[in-house]
């Protein structure tokens, strides 16, 4: 019995040995650090659609006049996020394009003769929506621009039935 128990000992230790040998025959090396800089691929913003709408008046008169009080013209537009990506708008100005001499000009580019640009005021309506500040890809902003003809007390008869151009710029 002695016997017996002697060679399952010897047999397991053997086999723990045998094992612990081959443990300790592997051998490896490890690799050396390497890395590798790539980049990726950045859009770039796009210009701001911008559209108008019906105009319409503050007041009873459908038409500006020097100095008319409740007489101011309201230019609607939208502007639109043309771009894949989101955009802020950061300001929206409007101003009127004048010739060299002073003079107010159609939506064409043409010359109202006598008719200055100074004498009409282009404001951003004080009650348009806060600005976006992250206007997603298709996405549109709705505002108003208040046009007001200013009484320069002077004859002013060369802006009858003129259509002044407004611009309105998206930043």
């Amino acid at each position: 019995m002695f016997r017996k128990l002697f060679k399952k000992r010897f047999a397991v230790l053997g086999l723990l040995g045998l094992l612990a040998l081959a443990g300790g025959a592997y051998a490896y090396f490890t690799g050396g650090s390497n890395s590798v800089t790539t980049s990726g691929s950045v859009g770039a913003s796009t210009t701001w659609g911008i559209a108008q709408g019906t105009p319409s008046f503050s007041g009873s008169l459908t038409a500006l006049y020097p100095g008319a009080s409740a007489d101011t013209e309201y230019l609607p537009f939208t502007v639109t996020n043309n771009g894949k990506g989101h955009q802020a708008v950061t300001s929206i100005t409007a101003s009127l394009p004048a010739e060299s001499n002073g003079d107010a000009e159609t939506a064409a580019g043409a010359d109202i003769a006598g008719c200055q640009a100074s004498w009409f005021t282009a404001t951003v309506d004080s009650t348009n929506p806060s600005l976006p500040a992250n206007l997603a890809p298709a996405g549109t902003y709705t505002g108003k621009i208040d046009l007001t003809m200013q009484d320069s007390a002077t004859n002013q008869n060369a802006c009858q039935n003129a259509a002044p151009a407004v611009t309105i710029t998206a930043s």
